[in-house]
């Protein structure tokens, strides 16, 4: 009957004994509780969500022992998704770390165009974290987080773990500088001393007919990079020879731009035209004294 119950469905042999029936029921049954127990596991995984959790985390792990020489960048807030953009621009692998968002939610703030970016949830600050995101392959690690000391640990970890890795972080208390650079950060970055710095220096150097692009200072003297619209200009018409702006202000054209269209390192022979506009590059008295020939209407 107790193979009958247990669904086996063979017949008894006629020479097995009591003791060889009990043992051979206790087996069926004990065969039958192991397909039954794993059948309301794996079901329960499908219902709960779990199974497929498990899969993406396993794509994920195969992922990332594929990836080499690439970045590790901790913290995808706003400066991280910032960094993340730009670095997938330049078609940089990248393996992204934090703690509160999920992959769909970093997904949604990335950009449609940034392609594949492996994501690690989990605290940066944990070895295990960091050898998920490949740190002993990497060549590189940003850290983005908002505090100097959730930071400094990170570069701790991250030099101990892979002593060669390049380590740029951001520093919000410049107080706390030699502190990062005992941690082994090769280069600290304080975001909002930096931001503040080009805030002041764009109203500084503000004219009525350029739009600087950056400035930068090298060696105690100051360049700039400029767009400038020529219409209405003494620049309008004449070919880039005629203008001698190397020999007489030490200024480059780097770029025109017509509309839609991006002239890089255009030819000396190039005519300007007033519905252009061109990308300048030189010191900064150079670009006053090219401004001051040039920029007056006819």
């Amino acid at each position: 009957m107790g193979i009958t119950i247990s669904t086996v469905g063979y017949g008894i042999h006629k020479e097995l004994s009591v003791f060889g029936k009990f043992f051979t029921l206790a087996l069926i049954l004990a065969g039958l509780s192991i397909v039954l127990y794993n059948v309301s596991y794996v079901t329960a995984l499908l219902v709960e969500g779990d199974l497929l959790r498990l899969l993406r985390q396993r794509r994920v792990e195969r992922k990332e022992s594929r990836m080499k020489d690439h970045i590790i960048v901790v913290g995808v807030g706003k400066i991280g998704t910032e960094v993340i953009t730009q670095l997938r621009r330049l078609n940089e692998p990248v393996v992204a770390i934090d703690s509160v968002i999920s992959e769909e939610e970093l997904k949604k703030k990335l950009p449609a165009n940034a392609g594949e970016v492996v994501f690690v949830r989990g605290d940066a600050t944990n070895e295990d974290t960091l050898l998920r995101a490949g740190i002993k392959q990497a060549r590189a690690l940003i850290t983005t987080l908002p505090s100097d000391a959730l930071n400094v640990f990170v570069s701790l970890t991250a030099k101990n773990l892979n002593h060669d890795i390049y380590i740029i972080s951001n520093i919000s208390d410049l107080s706390n500088l030699t502190k990062f650079i005992y941690a082994g950060v090769d280069h600290p970055i304080a975001t909002a001393e930096i931001a503040g710095l080009k805030m002041v220096e764009a109203i500084g150097f503000l004219r009525k007919k350029e739009n600087i692009v950056d400035v930068l200072n090298i060696l105690d003297r100051t360049f700039q990079v400029e767009i400038l619209d020529i219409t209405n200009t003494k620049l309008s018409g004449k070919k880039i020879s005629e203008l001698r702006l190397k020999e007489k202000y030490n200024v480059y054209i780097v770029a025109i731009i017509r509309g839609d269209e991006f002239i890089l390192g255009p030819s000396k022979d190039e005519v300007l035209t007033k519905e252009s506009k061109i990308v300048l590059f030189g010191e900064e008295n150079g670009l006053a004294k090219f401004r001051d020939d040039f920029l007056n209407g006819k």
